[in-house]
């Protein structure tokens, strides 16, 4: 009799799992006609799967986009809503209050027919069964009625309270959680809209790190302007000052000729004929020298502004060679790899061509595909 309880043995199951399972990775590879018999291009997947999750990121950003500005027309809305309701509420409320101060049911004139209470107020046919208006012939006590029925009535109105207060917890815990949820929702999209203005944050320094650099090239040329322009009303300040001086101090201005003045050294109009000829000619030697000085100056102020005219030139010639050197580095780039996907494309073609024309040149029968397949060894 054979023993059909015996222990399993863990270790001899666990190896017959593993071959199991490498038998069937094994199949799932040799069964697979297309990785048998094409291979695969990891290159092109590669590419494939770049362009594929750029796809993805590009659909993610459009989508961010898309719920950032469906949150905040949401906000909107909200607003708007709440506006809306605050005013109707408003309203009512208003318009409650001027019913209360002016329009009281109590007030008009069929109030003591309209008055819900009014038999409330009228004394009871009885008050008990030991009522003494109670009599043999009021027809007011009879068998079998039910004297506990305002008892009864007001305990079912306490327990149908009570019902009322829990349904109402129960709503009020149902739309705290609600809120909850929202609250972690809009916290959510709060952080989603700080991270993308984190980005934008980003890109709002480069690019004003660039405008600083800019700005700060331009305020050095204008400082170097600025001082080469005050340079210039300094001298021109001086060289006016240095003119006054000279006429008011010259011999032309003061004329202090000796002949003409007497001891107080005034000059005696009566005698005095006009300038004489030597001092003509130093007024005309000093105009001369200075009309030389103002040449000179102007000389090289030109020759300044000059050269200051050919360094701009050249900086902005060697920014025009630094630009098309970019930009031919660019063009020799996008021949490189067109070059390259040409290169790529003839392999890819000559191999495809080999296998069409060597490999599988010849077809097969079918009883060749008859003896594969059977199993994986």
């Amino acid at each position: 009799m054979f023993l059909l309880n015996l222990p399993i043995n863990i270790k001899e199951q666990a190896a017959i799992e593993r071959r199991r399972s490498e038998e069937q990775k094994r199949l799932s590879r040799i069964f697979n006609v297309k990785y048998r018999t094409i291979g695969i291009d990891k290159t092109a997947l590669d590419e494939q799967v770049q362009e594929r999750q750029y796809m993805k990121d590009l659909e993610k950003q459009r989508n961010d986009a898309f719920d950032r500005e469906m949150i905040r027309n949401d906000l909107k809305q909200r607003l708007l809503e709440q506006e809306e309701f605050s005013e109707k509420r408003q309203y009512a409320q208003e318009l409650n209050n001027y019913r209360l101060l002016y329009q009281k049911p109590e007030d008009s004139r069929e109030w003591d027919l309209n008055d819900p209470n009014k038999w409330k107020k009228l004394a009871p046919a009885r008050t008990s069964d030991d009522d003494p208006r109670l009599s043999l012939s009021s027809g007011q006590k009879f068998a079998g009625e039910d004297l506990q029925n305002s008892i009864r009535k007001k305990f079912q109105q306490e327990q149908l309270k009570n019902y009322f207060d829990l349904q109402t917890q129960v709503k009020t815990e149902r739309n705290k959680q609600e809120r909850l949820a929202s609250l972690l929702y809009d916290y959510k999209q709060m952080e989603l809209n700080e991270q993308s203005n984190r980005f934008e944050k980003m890109e709002n320094e480069c690019h004003r790190a660039i405008e600083i650099a800019t700005r700060n090239y331009n305020e050095i040329l204008a400082r170097e302007t600025k001082i080469r322009v005050n340079e210039q009303k300094t001298r021109q300040t001086e060289e006016q000052l240095a003119e006054i001086a000279n006429a008011a101090f010259s011999d032309m201005l003061t004329e202090s000729s000796t002949s003409v003045s007497d001891s107080r050294c005034h000059i005696m109009v009566d005698q005095w004929k006009g300038m004489s000829r030597d001092q003509l000619e130093d007024i005309r030697h000093q105009q001369l020298s200075q009309i030389a000085e103002r040449q000179k100056r102007n000389d090289a102020e030109k020759s300044f502004d000059e050269t200051w005219k050919k360094y701009s030139d050249a900086i902005a010639k060697q920014a025009i060679i630094v630009e098309q050197q970019i930009e031919g580095d660019r063009r020799k780039y996008n021949h490189c790899l067109a070059n390259e996907n040409k290169n790529l494309a003839k392999i890819q073609r000559e191999r495809q061509d080999y296998l069409n024309s060597i490999v599988y040149r010849s077809a097969p029968a079918a009883a060749f595909y008859q003896q594969f397949n059977m199993t994986s060894r």
